[in-house]
């Protein structure tokens, strides 16, 4: 009961400020290419930038994974409250049947989002599960992640995690699809976890420097 309790005042609190966040989207031209012909698109995102992400979530279906710890539990509340299916698991604890299921929801036509730097780092590298993924299910990973003008950052925490203050300029960018090939070795999906790390370095700081100048949303990085 308690874990609901919390989760409800979590989605609560969330959507109050995310409801005030004067947001700009930019670059869903590559989320199109990515999911051409209504194909499930993987999203690639930084741990500690996802909160801005449920107000601009492109996809009719999205499903996520969360921890199986308590704070999982408690973050499958608040997932669930803004309508993303969830599958539970993590590279540490259930990871193959959570990447097994996830590999379903993309058969089934749900897309995915995963922050690739989870559950517990290091932060800004990305895991090769995607990648993974990508191969299996022939999925384009589309990295995106969010910048704010003003915020708070929990600099205590691994990820850095990112809370918007209310009212604040916020920028949202989808980056250009990067696609995996069905027959790639272990080197080449290496080299895409790496490539994978970089296009979400280099947009994070694009969005950052993007709200920092007041600069349109059109005109960020995508």
């Amino acid at each position: 009961m308690w874990i609901r309790i919390k989760a409800f005042v979590v989605w609560l609190l969330a959507k109050i400020v995310l409801a005030t966040l004067r947001l700009r989207v930019s670059g869903l031209d590559n989320v199109e290419a990515a999911g051409s012909g209504g194909r499930p698109v993987l999203y690639a995102f930084w741990h500690g930038r996802q909160l801005a992400l449920l107000r601009a979530n492109p996809a009719p279906r999205l499903t996520v994974m969360t921890s199986l710890s308590r704070d999982g539990e408690m973050q499958t509340g608040v997932m669930r409250r803004f309508g993303l299916e969830v599958v539970r698991g993590s590279s540490s604890r259930g990871g193959l049947a959570g990447m097994l299921a996830l590999s379903r929801c993309l058969s089934d036509g749900s897309s995915v989002g995963m922050a690739v730097d989870g559950p517990r780092g290091p932060a800004f590298v990305a895991k090769p599960g995607i990648v993974a993924l990508a191969r299996r299910s022939g999925a384009a990973i589309v990295p995106l992640t969010a910048g704010f003008r003003r915020r708070l950052q929990l600099k205590r925490a691994w990820d850095r995690f990112n809370i918007p203050m209310p009212f604040t300029r916020s920028l949202v960018v989808f980056g250009k699809p990067i696609r995996v090939q069905s027959q790639a070795k272990p080197a080449e999906m290496e080299k895409t976890a790496a490539m994978l790390t970089e296009a979400l370095r280099e947009l994070t700081e694009d969005a950052d420097r993007a709200v920092r100048a007041r600069v349109d949303a059109g005109e960020g990085a995508g």
